[in-house]
């Protein structure tokens, strides 16, 4: 019995380290609260709603999560790791793995769960502000698309230069033409 458990966290262990490597954001909740948590239905579509998102909430156990960490010598504060941990992890966009889980707790009256704990992206623990402002960001499509069209702006200008001239003669020439056809009518 004991030889399965050792092996059981084990493997556990191993998945969350697995998922710290490949992931781009890792936010630390909790799923229970101080009342009644969140129901299994509830957890069911936050991992359909994160898995859109390319994403998973897995629930662990906070001895196996802070050795995960220490690990990639990030030291949790006290209190992080106390009572019930879920792990919000993100492998594409972080912004909106975050935003996802922020919103979701949002709609989840009247215990506003899963309550976020902390948040590890790219070895460093976040303050909860500096989650609200990374869930604040456009998404990465979004944000492409802008930077595109940053990129394209000076060719549109230098196009819209280089064509000026020619538009200006033309509007002289069609002007003049207005002119000598309202002379020769005249005439």
């Amino acid at each position: 019995m004991n030889a399965q458990n050792l092996q059981r966290k084990a493997e556990s262990l191993e998945q969350i380290r697995e998922c710290l490597k490949k992931s781009s954001i890792m936010i630390l909740t909790d799923y229970r609260g101080q009342a009644a948590g969140l129901t299994v239905k509830s957890i069911t579509e936050l991992r359909h709603k994160l898995r859109e998102q390319d994403g998973i909430y897995k629930v662990a156990k906070n001895t196996l999560i802070r050795k995960a960490l220490q690990e990639i010598d990030i030291e949790c504060p006290s209190g992080v790791l106390e009572g019930p941990t879920a792990i919000a992890f993100g492998f594409g966009d972080p912004a909106a793995v975050a935003k996802t889980v922020l919103e979701f707790s949002k709609t989840q009256k009247p215990n506003n769960l899963p309550i976020v704990k902390g948040a590890v992206m790219e070895n460093r623990l976040l303050s909860m502000d500096e989650l609200k402002a990374i869930a604040s960001l456009p998404s990465l499509e979004v944000l492409r698309m802008q930077l595109l069209g940053l990129m394209l702006a000076p060719h549109r200008n230098i196009l819209g230069m280089l064509n000026a001239p020619g538009r200006s003669m033309a509007a002289v020439l069609d002007a003049w033409n207005e002119k000598r056809t309202k002379e020769t009518q005249e005439a």
